[in-house]
């Protein structure tokens, strides 16, 4: 024989399940919108775990059919608030195709990383 569930149950677990769910994919560090101009790369950083000190890396490679070559790499110690943190850095790009390598290093350990294709 079987036990009856209470009529309560899902109204216990469903405001769980909300919070779960608006919470979902917000706890780290991550990149934004990442663009160039005016001769400088601007990097938005999402940061909703409050202020820390981190190494920003980017590594440009320009892009063509069969080839990448790498032109420049930018390494930065930030200091990240909350919410999201706009980091601007000068770099002379030709026009063209370009690959970012993009990382966040918090200490040792790699807290975020993302690729991202830019056309300057």
């Amino acid at each position: 024989m079987m036990a009856a569930i209470p009529r309560t149950a899902p109204l216990i677990w469903l405001p769980c399940l909300c919070i779960l769910a608006l919470t979902a994919g917000c706890t780290g560090t991550g990149f934004g919108e990442v663009d160039y101009a005016d001769g400088a790369l601007q990097v938005k950083v999402d940061n909703p775990s409050g202020p820390l000190e981190a190494t920003f890396q980017v590594t440009i490679s320009r892009t063509s059919t069969f080839e990448q070559e790498e032109v420049e790499t930018i390494v930065r110690s930030v200091d990240l608030q909350d919410g999201t943190n706009t980091f601007s850095y000068p770099v002379a790009l030709e026009p063209g195709s370009y690959k970012l390598y993009l990382y966040l290093l918090e200490g040792d350990e790699r807290t975020a990383a993302v690729i991202r294709d830019i056309q300057v």
